[in-house]
């Protein structure tokens, strides 16, 4: 799009990491072919041609290089890493509208990359990494999230059963289906929020991500096609998933096509399906939150077929949504749902640089602002929705699994999950993990609107207070900004 404050961002990078170290010698390559010489440069071509393509479209002139000279390592990092190359660019994040940051020819770039990257899948010496196109999420249902640092993960091999209270993280990570990995990166993001017997036991706690073979531009033009959604949108992999999953819930003895069609099938009782959908919670961090946007659309567009609308309006209102980094990105959403974010109360040099990139004028609108309580809770136009932007540290030193401390780095200005999930050393107040905590747990029980956000009778005094008086100044957002 013409304009793109992104676009100089990325065109610098480009040009800095791979025009100026494009070499003649780079065309060596060890017992290649003559085909292995003509699919490098068909691979590398199209690539190249798609960056310019955007930095015309953006009103940049495009670079010039010889696609045999390029150092396909560094184009597959560069291909990598463009969501950061973006996040980095917190001047420019500056002057983002929703327009710019969900930029069609941008989720073009992302998608170019990915294909990209699966093309040089055994291509390139040295390259570690291989990629494959539409693959499905792993699913693992969290034997004991009271301990995530010790858990086994089982792999979820049926439908969930309508009845049980369930909550499912949506992560964005990529990792090996091992359960080291598992244990790893669960820990890492969730800590100890589900540190007591309701998890476990009355909750049943499920993971799902992307596997390490999705391609990273894969991922990011799947959330921008989100964001960029009307009406139900979702992909032939979103559609695997209730499929395989979430079917229960729907109806008895559903029956789909490839097409999300509804071949048979017996709807339940009105009362029946809203209780069913307060049994569905999801919590998403970042990226991953935009897979259940998808998941829930999906849910709709089956059930669309089977409910009239107004019943349906009613139970869907009844399916529960938490987030962290990732905000609603329409005024009016079907689901219910509490969003966390952080910042830091002057952040004129300093963004939250996934928020920004995604939803930047919402970011603006409900950010904190040094606001009482060290947190802003805004509700959003359909009443169903709040948006919690806590106080920002400077540092983050946590308790690490091992119970020593440790200083988390590269906090991405309050992108990183441990902000709200584990109580922070650094920090006199450690008031926003215990709601977070209090929160999940609230809504996977079936609690709805401001009754999730009452105090566990385990929680200090303080917190309590704290919660009482932050729902108390809570903001209502408007199209013309926030009023009292």
């Amino acid at each position: 799009m013409l304009g793109n404050p992104l676009a100089a961002d990325i065109h610098r990078v480009f040009k800095n990491n791979i025009v100026n170290t494009a070499n003649i010698m780079n065309t060596y390559m060890p017992g290649a072919t003559a085909e292995d010489k003509i699919l490098r440069t068909k691979r590398v071509e199209r690539f190249i041609d798609a960056i310019n393509k955007f930095f015309v479209k953006s009103g940049i002139s495009p670079q010039t290089l010889h696609p045999m000279w390029v150092d396909e390592k560094k184009l597959i990092n560069f291909s990598l890493q463009l969501s950061g190359y973006i996040r980095d660019a917190q001047k420019s994040l500056d002057k983002l509208s929703n327009e710019y940051a969900r930029d069609h020819d941008l989720t073009e770039l992302y998608r170019a990359a990915a294909h990209y990257t699966v093309a040089c899948n055994g291509k390139v010496a040295g390259n570690k990494y291989r990629f494959e196109h539409n693959k499905d999420y792993c699913f693992w249902h969290i034997d004991n999230p009271q301990n995530l640092a010790r858990t086994t993960f089982s792999p979820v091999e049926k439908e969930l059963s309508p009845g049980r209270h369930t909550l499912i993280l949506s992560m964005p990570f990529h990792i090996n289906p091992i359960e080291s990995d598992l244990r790893k990166w669960t820990y890492e993001y969730m800590h100890n929020t589900f540190a007591n017997e309701t998890f476990g036991k009355d909750i049943d706690v499920y993971l799902a991500h992307f596997p390490i073979e999705q391609p990273r531009g894969e991922k990011f033009s799947l959330t921008l096609d989100t964001l960029n959604s009307r009406g139900d949108f979702f992909e032939a992999t979103d559609l695997r998933f209730v499929n395989r999953y979430l079917k229960p819930f729907i109806a008895k003895n559903l029956i789909l096509d490839k097409n999300a069609n509804v071949v048979n099938g017996q709807p339940c009782s009105a009362k029946e399906l809203a209780d069913n959908f307060r049994d569905l919670n999801f919590f998403g961090y970042c990226a991953g939150t935009a897979h259940a946007h998808r998941w829930i659309s999906t849910v709709r567009h089956i059930s669309g077929q089977l409910y009239p609308e107004a019943e349906l309006k009613n139970a869907m209102k009844e399916i529960f949504v938490a987030s962290y980094a990732f905000l609603p990105f329409k005024e009016e959403n079907a689901y219910s749902g509490v969003h966390f974010m952080s910042n830091f109360g002057n952040d004129a040099e300093r963004k939250e640089p996934f928020i920004k990139m995604f939803n930047p004028e919402v970011y603006e609108q409900v950010k904190y602002q040094n606001d009482p309580c060290n947190i802003r809770i805004t509700l959003m136009p359909d009443q169903r929705n709040y948006i919690v932007a806590s106080k920002l540290p400077q540092d983050l030193i946590i308790v690490d699994n091992d119970q020593k401390l440790k200083r988390i780095p590269n906090q991405e200005n309050g992108h990183h999950i441990a902000f709200l999930t584990t109580p922070n050393l650094a920090s006199e107040d450690n008031f926003i993990s215990n709601m977070f905590a209090n929160v999940l747990e609230n809504a996977a029980l079936g609690k709805r609107g401001q009754a999730v956000f009452a105090p566990s009778k385990l929680q200090n005094p303080n917190h309590i207070l704290q919660n009482a008086a932050a729902l108390g100044m809570q903001h209502r957002f408007s199209r013309n900004g926030l009023e009292l």
